[in-house]
């Protein structure tokens, strides 16, 4: 009879955020070497009845750990997405999904976030994480942006900040070269 590692050097972590929790994407991960992952904040965003009951079972029985990052984690994430002009189109979902990936890459040697959202993977790419889209094709190059209010000029420092909040105008975007 042969020896299982089950230890994390030699297992891969996947996490999952909201689109494939409601997509039941952990129902097709294999478990021979593969732990996955999702955020509370993603759990929660699952609202409807039926999405809720399946992930609910598979938290129970041990297939998905919701799991929150820890704070420096998630700082060091939210400077980035400042850092590339992303934080204002990102929510807090997404800024939790790319710590939670961020801090696993510690006790895994590889660490993919399940995402079809284009921002979250252009975050994730700058962060050095793998992503595998689910129906889409996902980015295809590294963007940067540079976001601010085109009438006072404050750069938005907090998640889904649309409009200024010293002078109302909705912020703007335009990528940077």
């Amino acid at each position: 009879m042969s020896h299982v590692d089950t230890s994390s050097s030699r297992r891969v972590a996947v996490v999952l955020d909201t689109g494939a929790l409601l997509a039941k994407y952990y129902r097709l991960i294999p478990r021979l070497d593969i732990d996955t992952y999702t955020t509370p904040s993603a759990v929660c965003e699952v609202k409807d009845h039926e999405n809720r009951t399946a992930l609910a079972e598979a938290i129970d029985l041990g297939l998905v750990k919701a799991v929150a990052p820890r704070q420096p984690y998630v700082s060091t994430v939210m400077q980035a997405a400042v850092k590339i002009g992303s934080v204002h189109k990102l929510s807090i979902t997404d800024l939790d999904v790319a710590a939670l990936a961020v801090q696993l890459r510690s006790s895994y040697p590889e660490v993919v976030v399940i995402t079809d959202d284009y921002e979250l993977e252009n975050l994730l790419a700058h962060l050095g994480v793998s992503f595998k889209p689910l129906r889409t094709h996902g980015i295809r190059e590294l963007r940067r942006f540079i976001a601010m209010c085109p009438t006072c000029g404050y750069v938005p420092g907090k998640p889904g900040e649309e409009t200024c909040p010293l002078c109302g105008t909705e912020i703007s975007r335009r990528r940077s070269t």
